[in-house]
């Protein structure tokens, strides 16, 4: 809370150099001019709604469809007269954007232009937050603002990296620092509009646009000492993740001499929001148009899924796409005139790029299919292009106890909850919980398994803590991170955590709580974001009352506890039987025999799902003629008796039977010959082959 005009700031910072009994009408919810209280500026005649203060929402600005229109009376159709009012002894009239951002700064944020600049600056522990938050975008833009900074540091400029909110990530300053830091051009300063007018990054974000802010065109006047170029950064789906920004001091020249610098900082903006996009959709069919060696930064990206349907795109694939054309979600036939199938076909499955016909000529295309073939995949693909792993509702299936629990656990995703998984060995904790990863917001950070049980106690603490360099003997020379420290920004699956060692648990407490944690060898604290799920086949409350596991670490990870079924108790056996068969074979086609299926149905399954998963991987592999009968089983799922029931057939069962029995007589009228009794029966001996394995009735063949 500023202690000088009663308002809070972002991360608790202070603004400098606030003169005394002024609040801004953003700050108190004010309406100078016009009733657009509590709404951020977002572009050029669009607006985000219901945003308040600096408190901006979860979700950034988006191209597509997270913006609303201007209302046509906010701004004067004619700003000259409002510009030579305010601005006398500015020179030259600015350009529309220019104008409308020092209206916006007078009637919208209440700032006076002859007031000295007022930046908002984080304490250095608000810094290191605030870089810990944004560590993945840091981590994949760092290399393109440094590419950037060898380019023109040289040449007397500052480079920096801003969030969607103004406030720098990343500072690469010329060799004298001093003039630059006396500016704010330093990590952690804010430079949202609302607080210093116009200016390169607060304008860039508000107007969304690459754009140049040149000496007297920044709205303060302390600020007229600056000459800033800038392109935002935009994520695949469209929305603003913040900006990229190259300031110099006391520039003598124009504002058409910094164009080429504008056009340097727009190229690596591109190719930070490339780098983006790869790593995000490195599992998917990416399809690459134009960009050549020579135009990198306007190739357009495309991330495709197994429907060919698009996932996700860079930022010149939406200005392609022009506005008000939706492209997530759509097909690529729509973008291309071409199905994903023929363009595999054309490309060889990504081996030789093709030339197309687009609007407006020509473009050179590739696509590039994921690394990671599906096991059995046999299709004309050949590739995974869609998500592997199984959904929650796959998990659930139709046993309506799990799907009750798949409908909370929708519920408390993203909220800071942690989950319990409590089942039988093998009934799926791991599964479920890499389900629960995809399905949150998280599904693009790391996803970092443990099993408490599998580890020595004597490494455990290393495993999952961390460890600096040299902290002990046989130590690796440069360190390890810990489990906890890898599913930063992701999710942390602790199996078995009934196992862990007692003096572990006190310490994963304190983690939890104080949400850092010190490696072992460290003196500094690592901020730690992340999504805590763990399992156990233990009963933890009788061990938390048998004192072998710490209450208080117990009530810390059960915010929602989940139990899953032991396969024995689903109310959907049978059909889960079908939905694993059906994954293990692929593009097989095999079926089960009825005699098979009762036998796996009978079956108490002490191992769950993991056994079924392995005893009809090999019944696939021992398949006759694509059918899997009571033959193919181990003994001990054979050996189980089958419930007989003591109703009446039904119609299918006396169907079966009258089949069974005609086939068994035209066998033996033809003498075991499956050639001449397919003939007689009209149909083809594989055909006969798969009703004669169904029906047991294989041995009759000769």
């Amino acid at each position: 809370m500023d202690d000088r005009c009663g308002v809070e700031m972002p991360f608790g910072g202070r603004r400098k150099e606030e003169p005394l009994g002024r609040a801004h009408p953003a700050d108190v919810g004010g309406d100078v001019g016009g009733n657009w209280s509590g709404r951020a500026r977002l572009g050029s005649g669009c607006y985000m709604a219901d945003t308040n203060n600096y408190a901006w929402p979860d979700s950034a600005p988006c191209l597509e469809s997270r913006m609303i229109a201007r209302p046509p009376s906010e701004l004067p159709s004619d700003l000259s007269a409002f510009v030579a009012t305010h601005f006398a002894g500015r020179g030259p009239s600015p350009d529309r954007l220019i104008a409308e951002s020092w209206y916006r700064s007078v009637y919208e944020h209440g700032l006076d232009p002859a007031k000295p600049a007022s930046h908002v600056q984080l304490e250095h522990h608000e810094i290191r937050l605030h870089q810990e938050e944004h560590h993945d975008f840091l981590a994949i833009a760092s290399q393109g603002v440094e590419g950037l900074a060898r380019r023109l540091n040289p040449a007397g400029f500052a480079v920096l990296l801003s969030d969607r909110r103004g406030i720098t990530l990343d500072a690469r300053l010329p060799g004298e620092h001093s003039p630059y830091a006396d500016s704010g051009l330093v990590i952690g300063s804010c430079w949202d509009e609302s607080l210093v007018g116009t200016n390169g990054i607060g304008t860039g974000l508000a107007a969304c646009q690459p754009l140049i802010i040149h000496r007297d065109e920044h709205f303060l006047s302390s600020n007229a000492v600056l000459s800033c170029s800038v392109a935002p950064l935009f994520d695949p789906q469209g929305a603003l993740l913040g900006c990229l920004n190259a300031s110099c001091l006391n520039s003598g020249g124009p504002k058409q001499a910094q164009y080429l610098t504008l056009q340097l900082v727009n190229l690596y903006a591109r190719l930070i929001e490339n780098a983006s996009f790869r790593q995000r959709y490195a599992g998917c069919a990416v399809l690459t148009l134009g960009g050549d060696a020579s135009d990198l930064g306007n190739e357009r990206l495309l991330a495709i899924d197994g429907a060919g349907c698009i996932l996700g795109a860079n930022r010149a694939s939406f200005l392609a796409a022009g506005q008000g054309i939706p492209l997530l979600g759509a097909a690529v036939q729509d973008v291309l005139s071409m199905s994903l199938d023929e363009l595999i076909t054309l490309t060889q499955g990504g081996q030789r790029s093709a030339s197309l016909p687009l609007a407006g000529g020509t473009a050179e295309v590739t696509l590039r299919m994921p690394a990671t073939a599906t096991r059995r995949a046999r299709n004309v693909r050949g590739l995974r292009v869609g998500p592997a792993e199984p959904t929650l509702e796959h998990l659930a299936g139709e046993d309506p106890d799990l799907q009750r629990s798949v409908q909370k656990l929708r519920r408390v995703l993203d909220r800071d909850i942690s989950l319990l998984l409590t089942g039988e060995t093998g009934t799926g904790k791991e599964a479920f919980a890499r389900a629960i990863h995809e399905a949150s917001v998280r599904a693009t950070g790391p996803f970092v398994a443990l099993n408490c049980a599998a580890i020595p106690e004597s490494l455990i603490e290393s495993e999952l803590f961390g460890y600096r360099a040299g902290t002990f003997t046989g130590a690796s020379r440069q360190g390890m991170k810990g489990k906890l420290e890898q599913a930063n920004g992701g999710t942390l699956f602790l199996d078995e955590i009934g196992d862990m060692p007692a003096h572990l648990q006190t310490r994963l407490l304190r983690v939890l709580a104080e949400r850092e944690l010190v490696p072992l060898g460290a003196s500094t604290p690592v901020a730690l974001d992340v999504q805590l799920v763990c399992a156990t086949h233990r009963d933890l409350p009788a061990m938390v009352a048998a004192g072998e596991f710490r209450e208080d670490l117990y009530y810390r990870l059960n915010g929602l506890t989940v139990r899953l079924p032991a396969l024995r108790d689903r109310a959907d056996r049978r059909s889960l039987i079908r939905r694993v068969l059906a994954r293990e074979a692929g593009d097989e086609h095999v079926e089960l025999t009825p005699a098979a299926m009762e036998r796996l149905a009978a079956y108490g399954w002490p191992g769950n799902v993991r056994q079924l998963i392995n005893v009809l991987r090999c019944a696939v592999a021992l398949a006759d003629d694509g059918m899997i009968g009571p033959d193919c089983l181990p003994p001990e799922v054979v050996s189980v008796p089958v419930e007989r029931s003591s109703s009446a057939p039904s119609l299918t069962t006396t169907r079966d039977a009258a089949e069974a029995a005609h086939l068994q007589t035209t066998l033996e009228q033809h003498g075991g010959n499956v050639a001449s009794a397919a003939r007689s029966l009209g149909i083809n001996r594989a055909t006969l082959y798969r009703k004669l394995h169904r029906y047991g009735l294989a041995a009759l063949r000769k």
